[in-house]
């Protein structure tokens, strides 16, 4: 009889604190200077299991930074990369409305916010198409 090889590192595994490492999971950004700083919109999408995502969005304005954690939650627990990423996407969209006034890069930065802020919302309608409309084509 001959004993398979179980692969144990195939999956991500969390850090000592129990969040994971951004550079294992799939990242998306929109990176540009503007007149105040930089504008950078990252989104990341780790699978942990098969059929097991979770999402982590980062978001930097100007001087102002914030962003979620890559971890393992009840509220953080998504059955398909579409999902995962519509999520982050959505929490960056909400983060971003709430900076843009305070971060100071509004008016001399006017175009690269739309440009930002219309690059959340085409991921949004291709993840709500993903999700919602493609799923009917089997209806």
């Amino acid at each position: 009889m001959r004993q398979l090889s179980l692969s144990l590192d195939r999956w991500p595994v969390p850090l000592e604190g129990g969040d994971y490492d951004h550079a294992a999971a799939h990242r998306q950004a929109f990176e540009q200077r503007c007149p105040g700083g930089r504008i950078v919109i990252e989104l990341w999408i780790l699978e942990l299991v098969p059929g097991l995502y979770i999402q982590a969005c980062g978001l930097e304005l100007g001087e102002i930074r914030r962003g979620t954690l890559l971890r393992l939650a009840p509220g953080n627990r998504y059955d398909s990369p579409e999902a995962a990423l519509r999520a982050a996407a959505s929490r960056a969209a909400r983060e971003f409305r709430a900076g843009r006034a305070r971060s100071g890069l509004y008016p001399e930065s006017r175009a690269v916010l739309l440009k930002a802020e219309r690059w959340l919302e085409d991921i949004l309608r291709q993840c709500d198409y993903l999700l919602e409309r493609q799923a009917k084509l089997f209806e």
